[in-house]
């Protein structure tokens, strides 16, 4: 639950940067109304001012951020001006990936860096980088996000502009944050706070609070003094909430502190005694007063969770059980469908209808599980298909601007030399008629026609080479394609295997030999699910072939001391997942993870200085294909 609740954090502030109550975003679009009817506006300031606009009603109003964002284009359309469209642009991959049209982001995303290098206002080439890098960061691509974020807040800086400043350096904390780099985390999110102070902006500071408090949290729970820490993180939890209550008429962002309260309630539930009761209830009504106003089912979602877990510590399995079901209710009337929240409630559901005795109703909570389990799993696939195939056609349509770019300039040479031709036959007619030295100028004129030709053979060939640079590009493209599905297979295959385990437990004998749940039908739905999972050995069988002795080659290294959980650990990190994820999906904690590391390097008699995984994918590199 923690896990999630921070991710909900981060991807709060990814998704709302101007939200709040209806009287403080009336009274800002007001304020801006009255700047557009200034007579003496200019024509950027109009675009800039419409682009705050649409900033203002994109969550609750979306339609109408598109129409501001219309007229502003319209605008700059007219004036031809590289600035405004930049801007537009870079404005239109936030609010295209709030309408979940990813292809639509990377399309504006393209335009914007069209027009960035002719850009002279530092701001709005810093919202280009901004934006750049954003869309990275939400795909996951961390790597490639960081190089962009920095360079965004080089723009703001020579801009002056510390309220953006603040928020990209908090995206770089965001990166380095559950211990990837503690030092660097540190760094961005005192950097963030700094700049927030200096541009007195509540939103700012509101977000600064939380980055800084995130790292302190962090720090908690890999320290091995945490108290102090601990104490840290919740002080700048507890300015956030006092900011937005103190300057509740500025405020925009809501959501974020809704998010924050939330995360507060979780850190006196997860590390405080049980009489700290009212705390936890006391920042849960604050998350779910402001989760109510802006919308953001999945906080609402994770209080109901908190408050049944609490009925459940106490007995109640019927109370538990009702607010599991108002959760899900909430879910079920979302604007977006939410399979993967719908999932962990049917799991808590199940597991208070085991507490109960109840293994009928059990049995049916764990078959909506594994149905919206599976839903979950077929959205992100298919979005993931969405970003790869958004980033081709952006690679594409790159290589086609750089392909009618060399066309234009081969017509334009062209050209040319139908000029000069022209007036070489010309001025050759003329020396004729003059010093009727006919053989002479017949001569030079060929061979000009056969430099020209020379000429046009070159280019011809550089054409080529372009034709062929672009069909190795479409060639990696490919392979990375191919890559991320056998990890996709092998993922898919370790949920089976994890799901099989559950369903192997439900199905065990007691020690005087009598099954413990006596239910025919469960025994069923065992045999059924087993058979749907061999549908799954196709895909399996395609993966194995591709790296058949990889795991061989393992074992074989590690002299078959690998253990079954050892095998796994080194599957996830051939999948690429990141250490935290693989001790979510593991149960168990970071620390667990280094000393599953260290362990496993001993086994593959491994140096010291060695890189686990750079040794994986490298033995799975090897495999003949």
């Amino acid at each position: 639950m923690q896990k999630k609740i921070t991710l909900l954090l981060i991807f709060g502030i990814f998704l709302c940067h101007l939200t709040g109550k209806l009287c403080a975003q009336q009274h800002y679009m007001d304020s801006l109304q009255q700047h557009l009817e200034q007579k003496d506006i200019g024509d950027y300031t109009q675009v800039v001012v419409r682009c705050q606009l649409a900033r203002a009603l994109f969550e609750q109003h979306l339609d109408q951020a598109f129409q501001q964002m219309d007229t502003a284009l319209n605008l700059a359309n007219k004036q031809k001006d590289a600035n405004a469209k930049a801007l537009i642009y870079a404005t239109q991959v936030h609010l295209l990936v709030q309408k979940k049209d990813i292809p639509g982001a990377y399309a504006a995303l393209d335009s914007a860096l069209r027009y960035e290098p002719r850009v002279t206002d530092p701001v709005a080439k810093g919202m280009v980088w901004l934006r750049n890098g954003w869309l990275d960061l939400v795909a996951n691509e961390n790597d490639l996000s960081v190089a962009k974020l920095l360079k965004a807040a080089d723009f703001f800086k020579k801009g002056h502009n510390h309220e953006y400043m603040t928020l990209a350096y908090h995206y770089l904390a965001s990166i380095y944050s559950y211990g990837a780099d503690v030092q660097r985390q540190k760094d961005y999110a005192l950097y963030s706070l700094n700049y927030a102070r200096s541009s007195k902006n509540v939103d700012a500071l509101n977000t600064a609070y939380y980055t800084v408090g995130q790292y302190f949290y962090d720090q908690y729970k890999i320290s091995k003094n945490p108290r102090e820490l601990l104490d840290s993180a919740l002080y700048y939890y507890r300015q956030s909430i006092r900011l937005s209550q103190r300057a509740s008429e500025w405020l925009l962002v809501r959501s974020n502190t809704a998010a924050v309260a939330l995360n507060t309630a979780n850190i006196y539930f997860q590390h405080y005694p049980a009489h700290y009761r009212d705390s936890v209830y006391h920042y849960l009504e604050i998350a779910e007063q402001m989760a109510s106003t802006t919308g953001l089912t999945e906080i609402l979602v994770n209080c109901y969770g908190m408050r049944s877990e609490y009925a459940l510590q106490q007995g109640d399995t019927k109370g538990a059980e009702q607010l599991l079901l108002t959760a899900l209710d909430r879910v079920n009337h979302a604007v977006v469908n939410l399979p993967l929240a719908k999932a962990r409630i049917y799991q808590n559901l199940a597991r208070i209808a085991e507490v109960r005795r109840d293994p009928a109703t059990a049995l049916q909570y764990l078959k909506n599980y594994v149905s919206n389990n599976q839903e979950a799993f077929n959205q992100e696939r298919i979005t993931n298909a969405q970003r790869l195939e958004a980033r081709y056609r952006s690679v594409e349509q790159k290589q086609q601007i750089a392909l009618l770019a060399q066309e234009a300039n081969f017509r334009k040479k062209r050209q040319t030399w139908y000029v000069v031709l022209g007036l070489t036959g010309l001025l050759s007619l003329a020396f004729m008629l003059v010093s009727y030295n006919y053989k002479l100028k017949a001569s030079l004129r060929k061979q000009e026609l056969i430099d020209k030709a020379k000429q046009e053979a070159e280019l011809q060939v550089k054409l080529q080479e372009t034709e062929a640079n672009r069909l190795l590009a479409e060639q990696a493209l490919l392979r990375e394609r191919q890559e991320r599905l056998e990890k996709e297979l092998l993922a898919e295959q370790l949920r089976k295997e994890e799901k099989n385990q559950l369903l192997e437990l439900l199905t065990q004998k007691d020690p005087k030999g009598d099954a413990l749940l006596n239910n025919q039908q469960l025994k069923r739905m065992v045999k059924q699910q087993q058979k749907l999972d061999r549908d799954y050995d196709g895909y399996k069988n395609d993966f194995l072939e591709v790296n058949p002795i990889f795991f061989e080659r393992l074992q074989q290294r590690a002299g078959d001391t690998l253990t079954r959980l050892d095998l796994k650990y080194c599957s996830y990190i051939l999948m690429g997942l990141p250490n935290k994820e693989i001790s979510t999906r593991l149960g168990i904690e970071p620390k667990s993870i280094r000393m599953a590391r260290y362990r496993i390097k001993q086994k593959l008699k491994l140096d010291k200085e060695a890189k686990l995984d750079d040794f994986i994918l490298s033995l799975a590199v090897n495999n003949p294909t």
